[in-house]
């Protein structure tokens, strides 16, 4: 755990100093944050709060702003550790990465958890700001803890899969229709921005089997006061299943790869 911190501390630090050179730049994108806050908190007026009520209550801003931090730390767990390995793998840097005295399994998580951590502070936190300004009624600090509790398992879980799509575009070394696949599904299949409820049967059973749909709706819950679209113990015991076997998975492949990498090399040179 601790090599894990120290990984996530160091990979935090080269992304602030990465986005903060340019500092205009910096500067403006922080801006578009609350920017965004102010869109949305405007859009969620022209809904009408009655025909949402029984499914996601009457705050349309919260559900949203739920939906886009998923988003982001959907981003974050899934693809932030394969962005990073892609640039080592295309620079050749990836042999003297998997030639480290560190586990790649941390490695890999550590791209992941430092990403969120700064799409929290500069993307999320603004948001939510705004929210919180605008809020009519905001939710107890059991709500909130238990939505944070939420947020960080389905950040695990989404992690593993990020670990396995790193693994695969080692060995594969092009994974970017799979990209599209899942940004598809995570965006479409499971309530991100339009309620499961108003959706197909068919489509609920597909999103039953994608964890970020369990963790959307809780958080939702917690936050919001929707109702679930299963029970809260479904849902949580979906998440714990879903981290368990992932984290399986994810093991296995970076072990995998580990001894690829000493017999064939990883490099696309």
């Amino acid at each position: 755990m601790k090599e894990l911190i120290n990984l996530t501390i160091l990979s935090t630090w080269r992304r602030i100093k990465t986005i903060t050179r340019y500092k205009m730049n910096f500067i403006l994108e922080v801006l578009m944050s609350f920017a965004w806050g102010f869109g949305l908190l405007i859009f969620s007026f022209i809904i009408d709060p009655t025909r949402f009520a029984s499914s996601i209550g009457t705050n349309y801003f919260s559900f949203l702003i739920v939906g886009i931090a998923f988003q982001t730390y959907t981003g974050a767990a899934v693809w932030g550790s394969p962005y990073e390995v892609q640039s080592e793998l295309t620079t050749g840097q990836v042999e003297y990465t998997f030639a480290s005295p560190v586990q790649m399994y941390y490695y890999m998580l550590s791209y992941s958890i430092s990403q969120a951590l700064i799409g929290t502070v500069f993307d999320i936190l603004p948001m939510f700001a705004i929210g919180a300004i605008f809020a009519q009624n905001l939710p107890s600090l059991t709500s909130i803890l238990m939505a944070l509790f939420t947020i960080v398992l389905t950040f695990l879980v989404l992690s593993q899969l990020g670990v396995i799509i790193t693994c695969l575009l080692l060995i594969f070394k092009n994974v970017s229709a799979l990209n599209s696949l899942l940004n598809f599904l995570f965006q479409v299949a499971t309530g991100m921005f339009v309620p499961i409820q108003f959706m197909p049967n068919e489509l609920k059973v597909l999103a039953f089997a994608i964890p970020l749909t369990h963790g959307m709706d809780l958080a939702r819950h917690f936050i919001v006061g929707s109702n679930t679209i299963w029970s809260v113990e479904i849902e949580f015991g979906a998440l714990i299943v879903s981290l368990i076997l992932l984290t399986l998975v994810a093991r296995f492949s970076v072990s995998y790869v580990e001894r690829k990498s000493k017999v064939e090399g990883l490099s696309l040179a």
